[in-house]
């Protein structure tokens, strides 16, 4: 199978991941794309994160409506670090024969050679590059070269419209008691408000 990977905090999955899910699906006809929430996060801090639990269940919810989507613990259930290079080593191992994707945005290629083992991550994974009108193609593509220019690597743009929301966004919006239903699932906002998520 061909499966994409979609890592992230996701505190709280928002209708813009779930749009970066289905444009690399549609565009690379992908059999499944994972939602893969971070455990160990080399950079976040964990005790301003919300509990990886909820993070999880959120997740499962928002993958609900989508039957390509799944959602992956490999991360959460690790102890050590939540390194790229890490999961997509474990994945393989776990699943030799499907094609892994790794589904990053177009910002993060500024600072990819910066990750830890990227050589790594393009031995093991094609990169889907999804470009929300942030760059254009032409200049998307000589970072892509240059990235090349560094070690072997097959990366593709997934083209993708701007979803001009954050999770850090969605969270002040919550503390502020502000409308977000046009930004996340009405099953994920069922589940802050019961879990009472984001006041404070």
């Amino acid at each position: 199978m061909k499966i994409g990977i979609l890592g992230g905090s996701f505190d709280p999955i928002h209708n813009g991941h779930l749009h970066m899910a289905v444009k690399a699906h549609e565009e690379y006809e992908l059999d499944e794309v994972w939602l893969i929430p971070a455990g160990h996060s080399p950079n976040k801090d964990e005790g301003k994160m919300t509990k990886a639990k909820d993070r999880l269940a959120m997740c499962r919810l928002a993958a609900d409506s989508y039957s390509f989507l799944k959602v992956s613990d490999i991360e959460m259930v690790s102890a050590e670090r939540s390194y790229t290079y890490r999961t997509i080593q474990k994945l393989k191992e776990s699943y030799p024969d499907d094609e892994w994707y790794f589904i990053m945005g177009a910002d993060s290629l500024d600072y990819f050679d910066q990750w830890r083992h990227p050589e790594i991550i393009c031995s093991l994974a094609h990169i889907l590059v999804v470009n929300r009108d942030e760059f254009q193609d032409e200049d998307l593509k000589k970072k892509i070269a240059a990235i090349r220019q560094l070690f072997p690597a097959d990366i593709q743009i997934v083209h993708c419209e701007k979803y001009p929301i954050s999770s850090h966004e969605i969270r002040e919006k919550l503390l502020n008691e502000e409308e977000v239903s046009g930004w996340i699932s009405q099953e994920v906002l069922c589940y802050i408000k019961e879990h009472d998520l984001y006041r404070s």
